[in-house]
């Protein structure tokens, strides 16, 4: 059986979160890299973040809500968060649940490296 869950690490001065065992994503690993965030964030300084949702083919709208507080809790520290890797049908969740022009995507990593003004790793 699987179990979702999310890892962030810092890479080159972004923290980045990928999610493991979540081919739909339920919103217990969202709201785990919300805290997550919240503790590497103050440890190390960096409040950017890039979400990869590779592997991920449904986000359902209760993770999308977590997303959005993530998002908010982002923008009140002073950063920004980048979603990339984002298969179509996720993306068209997104669209029709009126979020999409509420988070920034990028096709990959490196592509959100550079949205957010950093160098490809």
């Amino acid at each position: 059986m699987l179990k979702p869950s999310v890892e962030l690490r810092e890479e080159s001065g972004v923290l980045v979160a990928e999610f493991w065992d979540c081919l739909r994503l339920d919103p217990k690993p969202v709201g785990d890299l919300r805290v997550q965030y919240s503790q590497m964030s103050a440890k190390t300084g960096i409040k950017n973040l890039i979400v990869d949702l590779s592997g991920i083919d449904f986000a359902g709208s209760a993770a999308l809500s977590g997303f959005l507080a993530l998002g908010r809790a982002i923008k009140q520290m002073g950063g920004r968060m980048v979603f990339c890797n984002v298969d179509r049908n996720v993306a068209e969740i997104f669209h029709v649940s009126k979020l999409g022009g509420m988070f920034q995507f990028s096709e990959d990593k490196d592509s959100a490296r550079a949205d957010l003004g950093l160098e490809a790793a």
